[in-house]
């Protein structure tokens, strides 16, 4: 069964994520724009749901069968994931032809997103490590690449606030010395063992929920005071209160909860096929150079490609799999 609180905060991440790239193409200046500059912070929410929720839908799991878990993950990512990087591919090798480097190197380099290491193995390009803002992937993919060695080990909320402490530490200490900018996705592990704190917070008691809570009370007034909101470890602990406090929202009409479900459905589809449709991705900025047209344009755009993707690509494959599973 779903959890509404879990949809509603995929959800919300996805659109802050929406949101921040909209105010950073056009001109409006008010609070709104203002706010959407936050926005970006909506993936950090996306990776402790993904450590709570991967926990969660392996709690009844004694033994993980890796080949099984690693293929359900590659159904669920990889059609989607692939269609927008040949898209990117097709965009920028033949027809705008500004891939960096030229010749055989730059389909060499390719190879980084097919592998989905483009924010793993260092580069001093962006190109190489964003391309249309798919630097979380690797951040996904290397979690999930860890998580059945994170099941085996991590048994408790002891272990699981320990390791986390272990990463943020570590990852800070790095950070400051400037030598994990071009390791993002290893730096970001710790937002996905923090969902995995709070899974472990629910699970074992009130006590231990209580005693999460503190914790990111503690955390969120410290990284506050340090960093203001562009502290990124003050929306981890915000989220996380979110995510704990949220758990018992029941939602009774069922509208509502259709269109949740409905956007809940598409939030991976939005989240990637967006920047398609920002700047000269998509359309020439003289083409649509006003702000609504520019709006107008990614929510058609978004909406229309979301739909064909999900349902005559993922969709499919997904029963495909599920019926060889039977």
């Amino acid at each position: 069964m779903k959890q509404q609180n879990i949809q509603c905060l995929r959800i919300i991440g996805c659109f802050g994520v929406l949101l921040v790239h909209i105010s950073q193409q056009v001109t409006w200046d008010n609070a709104l724009m203002s706010a959407a500059k936050h926005g970006a912070k909506g993936v950090y929410l996306f990776f402790l749901i993904s450590g709570y929720v991967t926990f969660l839908s392996l709690e009844k799991v004694d033994h993980l069968d890796c080949v099984k878990y690693y293929k359900g993950r590659i159904i669920r990512i990889l059609p989607l994931y692939y269609s927008v990087i040949l898209y990117w591919f097709v965009l920028h090798q033949f027809i705008l032809r500004d891939t960096p480097g030229g010749g055989l190197s730059s389909y060499v380099k390719w190879f980084r997103y097919i592998f989905m290491v483009n924010n793993t193995l260092p580069t001093n390009d962006g190109f190489w490590q964003n391309l249309g803002a798919t630097w979380t992937m690797s951040c996904f993919a290397l979690f999930y690449l860890l998580v059945p060695l994170l099941k085996k080990y991590i048994k408790n909320f002891r272990h699981s606030l320990i390791l986390w402490f272990v990463l943020f530490a570590s990852g800070e200490a790095v950070m400051r010395m400037r030598y994990l900018d071009n390791l993002l996705s290893v730096g970001c592990l710790h937002y996905f063992v923090f969902g995995i704190v709070a899974y472990y917070a629910v699970c074992e008691g009130r006590k231990k929920e209580r005693t999460f809570l503190l914790l990111c009370e503690m955390g969120s007034v410290f990284c506050f005071m340090d960093g203001g909101l562009y502290n990124e470890t003050f929306w981890l602990m915000l989220f996380g209160v979110l995510l704990v406090t949220s758990l018992d929202i029941t939602i009774h009409n069922r509208m509502l909860q259709k269109v949740i479900d409905i956007l809940d459905e598409y939030t991976y589809d939005v989240y990637l096929i967006h920047p398609i449709f920002l700047g000269k991705n998509f359309i020439p900025a003289s083409l649509v150079s006003d702000n609504w047209g520019q709006v107008i344009t990614l929510i058609i755009g978004v909406t229309i490609t979301a739909l064909l993707i999900h349902n005559l690509i993922e969709k499919p494959i997904l029963k495909r799999y599920a019926a060889s599973k039977k």
